[in-house]
């Protein structure tokens, strides 16, 4: 779980009573002793007993500490610890009666079985290890399948993946602690909550005017324009171009940072950048791209879109209007009225995130979830006929997995041979817009203050620039070229080379179900919820989409 940014936590704890177990640990206030809860005594032998006497650790994992995720430093030569966000310090000691057994921590690899393998023991005790010393990403040939092979593997526990560096072979992992939490990397990720909220108001039909932002003028000046030039690609400002362990020592990854560090030089003067990592909702992502090629003439052959249904968005148009409700929801960003509308992303390539950093889940993802029965909502939802849905969706998977595409979770499916289901979209949108329809956040989408200065004007800086975003994702900006571009990056090499043939084959299997023009009229009022814009038609708009690709990845206006 990514950590909530609160105010910084602080031990509960009562006065010294007489021991329930045969040890404790406990925390000086003042000129006092006071116990730690049962689990954190258990947490805080496990700790001790991993790195020593004359260890330290940082950790997260205090049950006083659950709903701040607070960083806090144990230093056990000193007996202290830290609260790493306010620095405050506490000395702590250890008594009582140490020969009880120490639950250990269980650490577990997603199978090719969609299941969670246990790692053996003298595994676990090495990646619990590096775990609790800090090292990640951490690169190691001393596993116990290994032998004969030699194989260097890398584990990062921002994100909990493993990569094979030789087969270039990307698992999920995850850990339970000695306490029974559990850290994986977002096995109820962000898109699979939009794969869950999918269809929740496509029936509504309200006024979509709301939604509308009208004609996009450009007020740029030259000046402004050159001076952000001069400044180079975001990612790069004041940053070094590290690629990091896992992404630099493949090919294919260096080779599609390398594009997107390349699209951010062309793009740098008149546009920001975000970037929003996904996996498992990927398919949903590209059933509509291709739906919105056909009915909206958006450019599914260059990018995936998140998000096309339009109805939430008649309450939730913009990022002003998301942060007035926010504080209405009390578990953030996982409401479903931000899913439905929101993306997740961060606003560099290379910087590092707390929550997903692009150099880490690019080639693995990061969430693994059952997807059962909801392509087949979302085609419903967009306006394919009833009796047509049920079919299209099995030709659609067929589809996928013969181009690729990693579709494990959704039945009839398969994993992609390489394990890679990592996907990047790099979304670029007008500077003038940016205020209008993203603003800058803590995880769970806790507004970042200090960089709302507006966040537009912190993105023209020639600082280092880093931290997440929240996006509302108006699909009336975001599928005009005019004033956003995207572009997918997919981790699997055989998907991404695919992926315009499969897009071009997409569209020819909905093309004949969309294809009369009463179809489309009434599909496109479900997907706005309501009339459609005035830049609508109701031809079909395949073939008007189509655009080279050095045309739509040049920074100039035109669609």
């Amino acid at each position: 779980m990514p950590p909530k940014k609160k105010a910084a936590a602080e031990p509960k704890g009562s006065p010294l009573k007489k021991a329930k177990k045969s040890f404790a640990w406990e925390w000086k206030d003042g000129t006092s002793w006071k116990a730690y809860a049962d689990e954190d005594s258990e947490l805080l032998e496990h700790l001790y007993a991993t790195v020593g006497a004359k260890g330290k650790v940082v950790t997260t994992e205090f049950s006083f500490n659950q709903e701040h995720q607070t960083k806090y430093e144990l230093n056990f030569a000193k007996m202290s610890q830290t609260n790493l966000e306010s620095k405050k310090s506490r000395t702590i000691r250890r008594k009582g009666d140490f020969a009880a057994v120490v639950k250990k921590a269980v650490w577990e690899w997603w199978s090719d079985d969609d299941e969670w393998e246990s790692f053996k023991d003298v595994d676990a005790q090495l990646l619990e290890k590096a775990y609790v010393a800090g090292e990640t990403p951490f690169s190691t040939k001393k596993l116990s399948w290994n032998e004969g092979f030699d194989s260097l593997y890398i584990f990062d526990f921002t994100v909990m993946t493993q990569v094979n560096c030789e087969s270039k072979t990307s698992r999920k992992i995850q850990r339970t602690a000695a306490g029974g939490s559990k850290l994986f990397g977002h096995k109820d990720g962000e898109d699979d909550g939009y794969a869950g909220a999918v269809g929740f108001l496509s029936d509504k039909v309200g006024d979509t005017t709301v939604m509308f932002a009208g004609k996009f003028e450009p007020s740029l000046s030259p000046a402004h324009i050159a001076e952000q030039k001069k400044l180079d690609a975001q990612s790069l400002r004041k940053q070094k171009k590290d690629y990091g362990p896992i992404v630099s020592k493949d090919e294919h990854g260096r080779k599609c940072f390398d594009e997107m560090l390349k699209n951010e030089k062309e793009f740098c003067g008149e546009w920001v950048v975000f970037y929003h990592s996904y996996s498992s909702a990927a398919l949903l992502y590209e059933v509509q791209a291709a739906v919105a090629s056909v009915l909206f003439r958006f450019k599914a052959e260059f990018a995936s879109l998140p998000r096309l249904l339009c109805a939430p968005f008649h309450h939730i148009p913009t990022a002003k209007r998301m942060l007035e409700e926010f504080p209405k929801w009390k578990d953030q960003d996982h409401n479903q009225a931000f899913r439905l509308v929101g993306l997740c992303g961060t606003s560099s390539l290379l910087a590092h995130d707390s929550e997903a950093p692009a150099k880490s889940v690019f080639l693995a993802g990061y969430s693994v979830g059952p997807l059962k029965g909801v392509l087949e909502k979302l085609l419903g939802s967009c306006g394919v006929p009833a009796g047509k849905v049920k079919g299209l969706a099995t030709e659609i998977i067929k589809l996928a997995v013969k181009c690729g595409l990693d579709c494990s979770g959704i039945p009839g499916g398969k994993k992609c041979k390489s394990g890679r289901s990592g996907h990047m979209l790099q979304i670029f949108l007008r500077r003038e817009l940016c205020d209008e329809y993203v603003y800058p956040s803590f995880p769970f989408g806790v507004p970042d203050k200090k960089r709302d200065k507006p966040l537009s004007k912190y993105l023209t800086q020639d600082v280092a620039i880093e931290g997440q975003v929240r996006i509302t994702l108006n699909p009336d900006v975001f599928l005009r070229a005019t004033t956003a571009r995207m572009f997918t990056f997919s981790a699997d090499p055989t998907f991404h080379k695919n992926r315009a043939d499969f897009q071009e084959e997409l569209k020819s299997m909905l093309e004949p179900i969309l294809g009369s023009e009463a179809v489309r009229r009434k599909a496109a009022k479900g997907i706005f919820g309501g009339d459609p814009p005035e830049w609508w038609s109701a031809e079909d708009q395949s073939d008007l989409a189509k655009m080279s690709k050095g045309r739509y990845a040049s920074s100039a206006l035109d669609e």
